[in-house]
């Protein structure tokens, strides 16, 4: 790039004119020559220094400002990106857990559904087999109860009759006890009068009971 300031060319000197002059007069006018050259040689050298170092930081701010802004751009591109990303993920997940969610109830409602009727199934046997063992009860308790009954009347038929026929015995005894009384009397009396017949006893032998 060119330099801004007020540079000028270094001027060429012709030489040949000077050659007709004494040495020393030459030698004096190449020695300020080359210093004059020189100075504006660093002079001209400042100066695109100078133009140099204001190129070279504006060259700096547009490159730091460019990779500032690419920077930013990724970070902006990355960070909606990442957004995405996690919404998908959040989506994802939540269709997941829903799902797992609506299996692990649909699972549970099932096993809690079979156990049920299970327990259903179960629950009419055993009342089945209750109600047979009721009626079987029952029919025991009954059978048992008429046993009673039947038993009770068989006692109450047989002491009757046992009352009956003690009384019976009793009578029959009774009425024998009087006919044996009744044939000792008549056989002490046949005794008295044969004795007193035959003379070979008294009347205090035989005691005459009236019972």
């Amino acid at each position: 790039m060119a330099p801004t300031g007020d540079a000028r060319s270094p001027s060429k000197r012709p030489r040949g004119s000077d050659d007709s002059g004494s040495d020393g007069d030459s030698d004096s006018d190449c020695d300020g020559g080359l210093v004059s050259d020189l100075r504006e040689i660093v002079c001209l050298l400042r100066l695109i220094k100078g133009g140099a170092n204001k190129d070279g930081q504006k060259m700096c701010q547009q490159i730091v400002a460019s990779v500032a802004a690419d920077i930013q751009t990724m970070l902006e591109e990355t960070q909606l990106k990442f957004e995405q990303e996690r919404q998908n993920l959040l989506k994802v997940l939540s269709n997941t857990s829903k799902e797992q969610c609506e299996n692990s109830l649909n699972e549970e409602y099932s096993k809690f559904q079979e156990t049920y009727d299970l327990f259903c199934r179960e629950k009419d046997a055993h009342m089945q087999t209750f109600r047979a063992l009721f009626s079987e009860v029952e029919a025991e308790k009954k059978k048992l109860l008429e046993q009673y009954e039947h038993h009770k009347k068989t006692e109450t038929t047989m002491l009757s009759e046992l009352g009956k026929t003690f009384s019976e015995k009793i009578t029959y005894a009774e009425q024998s006890v009087r006919k044996m009384k009744q044939d000792d009397k008549s056989f002490i009396i046949f005794r008295k009068s044969i004795g007193s017949f035959l003379e070979c006893g008294s009347d205090d032998d035989f005691d005459l009971d009236d019972e």
